[in-house]
């Protein structure tokens, strides 16, 4: 199972990826680009010392990190790279012969692997790939729907296709930039259903993903053993419990239950 430090890492993974690519694609100052580096800088020391911890916790420190050799590859600091790039003659072959990039598709892979290994196993075990899969319907439900009622509409803002998708995603996400808005009554009660809609998806989310981080904390401690022992007392003092408890001890049991399943 998914543990919260590999959670946390793979998250960071990713948000080091969006540095590179914001580094790669976008103009950026000097200042900016330290800033950038600095930020990088830091997830790679978080990155270094995840993998050390896990390496010495494995019993086998060169096998492990053998077998992980692509998450190594992946705490090479973004200022390595642009001081190669900038500062050394190296680097200046290296850009004549157009390899930096391919150091930097490379160094995006490895991150991008580490990142995708942790957070898929997450969806499966926290069953939100269904939970993703209903999502992207209710978006394109919510595209397709602002398309037909919208387009061509005297003073509509929704004109394509680009349009109606753009404004069914910030719906569904909450953001409502209010850049695009229906103008239809049939478009405004589309737009109604996704925003309720999209607080029930992010409620589930939020719920899924919190009972898998729990459930990896009660697999892996001695607490879970003592969850257990008071579940048993509970029932076996049943009679005297209140409404509110049995409720409580109800949903525990489903939780355990459900637990028990994802392991198996």
């Amino acid at each position: 199972m998914v543990s919260w430090s590999e959670t946390v890492s793979s998250v960071l993974a990713v948000a080091s990826i969006v540095l590179i690519l914001v580094e790669n694609f976008v103009s950026l100052s000097f200042d900016q680009v330290v800033a950038l580096m600095a930020a990088d800088g830091l997830i790679v020391l978080y990155l270094a010392f995840d993998l050390v911890r896990q390496a010495r916790a494995s019993g086998n420190v060169s096998g492990y990190l053998m077998k992980r050799w692509y998450e190594v590859v992946a705490l090479t600091p973004m200022f390595v790279l642009y001081l190669l790039e900038t500062q050394t003659i190296f680097g200046a072959v290296l850009r004549g012969m157009r390899l930096t990039r391919l150091l930097r598709v490379v160094l995006l892979t490895a991150r991008a692997r580490k990142s995708l290994t942790h957070l898929l196993e997450l969806v499966r075990i926290s069953r939100l790939g269904y939970l993703l899969l209903a999502s992207a319907f209710v978006v394109l439900a919510g595209t397709f729907s602002a398309y037909l009622l919208e387009a061509g509409v005297e003073g509509a803002r929704i004109h394509d296709f680009g349009d109606a998708f753009w404004w069914a995603l910030a719906t569904v996400t909450t953001v409502g930039y209010g850049d695009v808005v229906p103008v239809t009554v049939a478009g405004r009660i589309v737009g109604s259903i996704l925003m309720v809609t999209g607080i029930a998806i992010l409620g589930v989310f939020i719920s899924s993903l919190g009972s898998a981080i729990i459930g990896e904390k009660l697999a892996t401690h001695p607490e879970s053993d003592e969850l257990k022992e008071l579940m048993k007392k509970k029932i076996d003092a049943l009679e005297s419990l209140s409404e509110e408890e049995v409720s409580q001890l109800v949903e525990l049991i489903k939780f355990y239950h459900g637990l028990s399943k994802r392991e198996k």
